[in-house]
Protein backbone atom coordinates (compact mmCIF):
# COMPACT_ATOMS: atom_id res chain seq x y z
CA UNK A 1 0.00 0.00 0.00
CA UNK A 2 1.50 3.57 -0.65
CA UNK A 3 0.58 6.64 0.37
CA UNK A 4 2.44 8.35 -2.63
CA UNK A 5 -0.20 6.63 -4.94
CA UNK A 6 -2.96 7.53 -2.69
CA UNK A 7 -2.06 11.66 -3.17
CA UNK A 8 -1.56 10.34 -6.66
CA UNK A 9 -5.51 9.33 -7.36
CA UNK A 10 -6.68 12.23 -4.95
CA UNK A 11 -4.91 14.58 -7.08
CA UNK A 12 -6.12 13.13 -10.40
CA UNK A 13 -9.67 12.98 -8.46
CA UNK A 14 -8.85 16.67 -7.88
CA UNK A 15 -8.46 17.75 -11.72
CA UNK A 16 -4.46 17.65 -11.69
CA UNK A 17 -3.53 15.80 -14.94
CA UNK A 18 0.20 15.67 -13.57
CA UNK A 19 -0.67 12.79 -10.96
CA UNK A 20 -1.75 10.87 -13.31
CA UNK A 21 1.47 10.92 -15.59
CA UNK A 22 3.00 10.05 -12.34
CA UNK A 23 0.94 7.12 -11.66
CA UNK A 24 1.65 6.13 -15.54
CA UNK A 25 5.64 6.59 -15.06
CA UNK A 26 5.54 4.27 -11.63
CA UNK A 27 3.67 1.73 -13.10
CA UNK A 28 4.28 1.04 -16.89
CA UNK A 29 7.24 -0.81 -16.54
CA UNK A 30 5.15 -3.50 -14.01
CA UNK A 31 2.32 -3.25 -16.23
CA UNK A 32 4.44 -4.12 -19.87
CA UNK A 33 5.64 -6.77 -17.75
CA UNK A 34 2.31 -8.46 -16.78
CA UNK A 35 1.08 -7.97 -19.92
CA UNK A 36 4.12 -9.62 -21.84
CA UNK A 37 3.86 -12.51 -18.83
CA UNK A 38 0.60 -13.81 -20.26
CA UNK A 39 1.16 -12.68 -24.09
CA UNK A 40 4.46 -13.14 -24.42
CA UNK A 41 4.57 -10.85 -27.25
CA UNK A 42 5.88 -7.02 -26.51
CA UNK A 43 3.93 -5.00 -28.77
CA UNK A 44 1.07 -6.58 -27.88
CA UNK A 45 1.47 -6.01 -24.38
CA UNK A 46 2.22 -2.50 -25.34
CA UNK A 47 -1.31 -2.08 -26.25
CA UNK A 48 -2.47 -3.80 -23.63
CA UNK A 49 -0.82 -1.45 -20.61
CA UNK A 50 -2.04 1.57 -22.61
CA UNK A 51 -5.80 0.31 -22.52
CA UNK A 52 -5.36 -0.83 -19.27
CA UNK A 53 -3.65 3.02 -18.26
CA UNK A 54 -7.38 4.24 -19.99
CA UNK A 55 -9.76 1.82 -18.26
CA UNK A 56 -8.01 2.71 -14.60
CA UNK A 57 -7.87 7.00 -15.59
CA UNK A 58 -11.85 6.63 -16.29
CA UNK A 59 -12.23 4.26 -13.58
CA UNK A 60 -10.33 5.82 -10.83
CA UNK A 61 -13.13 7.02 -8.88
CA UNK A 62 -14.35 3.77 -8.34
CA UNK A 63 -11.16 2.61 -6.35
CA UNK A 64 -12.17 2.44 -2.78
CA UNK A 65 -8.84 2.51 -1.66
CA UNK A 66 -6.73 4.57 -3.59
CA UNK A 67 -3.23 3.01 -1.69
CA UNK A 68 -4.29 0.51 -3.14
CA UNK A 69 -4.05 1.35 -6.91
CA UNK A 70 -0.81 -0.69 -8.22
CA UNK A 71 -2.29 -3.54 -6.96
CA UNK A 72 -5.82 -2.59 -8.94
CA UNK A 73 -3.43 -1.63 -12.00
CA UNK A 74 -1.94 -4.80 -12.08
CA UNK A 75 -5.34 -6.80 -12.30
CA UNK A 76 -6.72 -4.32 -15.17
CA UNK A 77 -3.41 -4.91 -16.97
CA UNK A 78 -3.65 -9.27 -16.43
CA UNK A 79 -7.59 -9.60 -17.05
CA UNK A 80 -7.11 -7.38 -20.60
CA UNK A 81 -4.23 -9.42 -21.22
CA UNK A 82 -6.02 -12.54 -21.16
CA UNK A 83 -8.86 -11.44 -22.89
CA UNK A 84 -6.76 -10.21 -25.29
CA UNK A 85 -5.33 -13.67 -25.56
CA UNK A 86 -8.42 -15.44 -25.67
CA UNK A 87 -10.00 -13.47 -28.27
CA UNK A 88 -7.13 -14.39 -30.76
CA UNK A 89 -7.26 -17.99 -29.77
CA UNK A 90 -3.57 -18.35 -30.77
CA UNK A 91 -0.80 -17.82 -29.03
CA UNK A 92 1.63 -16.20 -31.64
CA UNK A 93 5.14 -15.12 -29.75
CA UNK A 94 7.05 -12.81 -31.45
CA UNK A 95 11.24 -12.75 -31.53
CA UNK A 96 13.03 -10.37 -29.32
CA UNK A 97 13.39 -7.12 -30.97
CA UNK A 98 16.69 -5.75 -30.67
CA UNK A 99 15.55 -2.00 -30.48
CA UNK A 100 13.82 -3.28 -26.97
CA UNK A 101 16.87 -4.35 -25.30
CA UNK A 102 19.23 -2.12 -23.28
CA UNK A 103 21.62 -0.07 -25.59
CA UNK A 104 23.42 1.42 -22.94
CA UNK A 105 26.19 -0.27 -20.66
CA UNK A 106 28.49 1.14 -17.89
CA UNK A 107 31.69 -0.51 -18.95
CA UNK A 108 33.16 -1.13 -22.46
CA UNK A 109 31.87 -3.61 -24.16
CA UNK A 110 33.22 -5.76 -27.38
CA UNK A 111 30.90 -6.33 -30.05
CA UNK A 112 31.29 -9.74 -29.58
CA UNK A 113 30.35 -9.06 -25.69
CA UNK A 114 27.67 -7.81 -26.89
CA UNK A 115 26.64 -10.20 -29.37
CA UNK A 116 26.92 -13.10 -26.44
CA UNK A 117 24.52 -11.33 -24.17
CA UNK A 118 21.93 -10.56 -27.09
CA UNK A 119 21.89 -14.61 -27.94
CA UNK A 120 21.79 -15.25 -23.92
CA UNK A 121 18.85 -12.85 -23.91
CA UNK A 122 17.17 -14.83 -27.09
CA UNK A 123 18.02 -17.92 -25.07
CA UNK A 124 15.79 -16.95 -22.27
CA UNK A 125 13.24 -14.93 -24.03
CA UNK A 126 12.48 -19.04 -26.07
CA UNK A 127 12.85 -20.56 -23.11
CA UNK A 128 9.80 -18.03 -21.42
CA UNK A 129 7.59 -18.34 -24.11
CA UNK A 130 7.90 -22.06 -24.07
CA UNK A 131 6.38 -21.53 -20.55
CA UNK A 132 2.75 -21.71 -19.63
CA UNK A 133 1.05 -18.53 -18.98
CA UNK A 134 0.86 -18.42 -15.37
CA UNK A 135 4.48 -19.37 -14.79
CA UNK A 136 5.76 -16.70 -17.20
CA UNK A 137 3.50 -13.90 -15.17
CA UNK A 138 5.22 -15.18 -11.78
CA UNK A 139 8.74 -14.91 -13.30
CA UNK A 140 8.48 -11.40 -14.69
CA UNK A 141 6.82 -10.42 -12.02
CA UNK A 142 9.15 -11.80 -9.42
CA UNK A 143 12.43 -11.19 -11.30
CA UNK A 144 11.36 -8.31 -13.88
CA UNK A 145 10.11 -6.60 -11.66
CA UNK A 146 10.64 -7.33 -7.89
CA UNK A 147 7.34 -7.96 -6.50
CA UNK A 148 7.33 -9.77 -3.41
CA UNK A 149 5.27 -12.86 -3.55
CA UNK A 150 2.75 -11.21 -1.48
CA UNK A 151 2.26 -8.58 -4.24
CA UNK A 152 2.30 -11.32 -6.94
CA UNK A 153 -0.53 -13.12 -5.12
CA UNK A 154 -2.68 -9.93 -4.86
CA UNK A 155 -2.09 -9.40 -9.10
CA UNK A 156 -2.97 -13.08 -9.23
CA UNK A 157 -5.70 -13.71 -7.11
CA UNK A 158 -3.49 -16.21 -5.56
CA UNK A 159 -2.24 -17.05 -2.39
CA UNK A 160 1.54 -16.59 -1.28
CA UNK A 161 2.44 -20.57 -1.00
CA UNK A 162 0.64 -20.95 -4.60
CA UNK A 163 3.10 -18.18 -5.51
CA UNK A 164 5.59 -19.91 -4.07
CA UNK A 165 5.00 -23.13 -5.36
CA UNK A 166 4.16 -21.75 -9.12
CA UNK A 167 7.82 -19.80 -8.57
CA UNK A 168 9.50 -22.80 -7.67
CA UNK A 169 8.01 -24.83 -10.88
CA UNK A 170 8.38 -22.33 -12.99
CA UNK A 171 11.94 -21.82 -12.08
CA UNK A 172 12.58 -25.38 -12.51
CA UNK A 173 10.53 -25.26 -15.94
CA UNK A 174 12.69 -22.81 -16.84
CA UNK A 175 16.42 -24.35 -15.88
CA UNK A 176 15.11 -27.52 -17.84
CA UNK A 177 14.46 -25.39 -21.33
CA UNK A 178 17.55 -23.53 -20.49
CA UNK A 179 19.82 -26.55 -20.06
CA UNK A 180 21.54 -25.44 -16.81
CA UNK A 181 21.51 -26.27 -13.34
CA UNK A 182 23.51 -22.87 -12.91
CA UNK A 183 19.84 -20.70 -12.11
CA UNK A 184 19.96 -19.78 -9.06
CA UNK A 185 16.90 -20.07 -6.60
CA UNK A 186 15.75 -16.73 -5.15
Amino acid sequence: MSLEDKQYVEGVLAGDPGSFERLVEKYNRMGGAIAYGVLGDYQRAEDVVQEAFFKAFRALGKLRDPARFKVWFAEIVRTDAIDKLRRRRERPLSTVDASVLPQESPFDVTPEDEQARRETLQKIHDALRTLGEEDRVVLVLKHMEGLSYKEIAEVTGSTVSAVESRLFRARRGLRKKLGSTQMRER
